[in-house]
């Protein structure tokens, strides 16, 4: 409906965010940085908060679209999870096989 009636490109409405359209303000600049540089400097976990609606998921997504392809990235968007269930995730996202309940 909006994409014709608009002549849009594409749906302007996706149930996930979309990096393509992140506005890069200076504080979205800051964190893409802080990010890349953890993950190029091998610095370990990195942790990215925020309020709803900040652009966390955006920018994130932002961020894997551009790390080299033979960096590997584990990506949990789950914040309900305990300790043992973000390990469970991260290791799922490495393709690490795990017998621990």
């Amino acid at each position: 409906m909006y994409k014709e009636y608009f002549a849009l490109k594409e749906n302007p409405f996706n149930l996930t965010p979309d990096s393509h359209f992140l506005f890069p303000s200076k504080k979205h600049q800051e964190a893409l940085a802080h990010l890349t540089y953890g993950i190029e400097a091998r610095k370990g976990f990195i942790l990215i908060t925020g309020e709803v609606g900040a652009g966390k998921t955006t920018l994130c997504r932002a961020l894997l679209s551009r790390v080299e392809k033979n960096i590997e990235v584990a990506f949990v968007l789950n914040s309900y999870l305990n300790a043992f269930e973000i390990l469970q995730a991260i290791n799922e996202d490495f393709g690490i096989k795990t017998t621990a309940q």
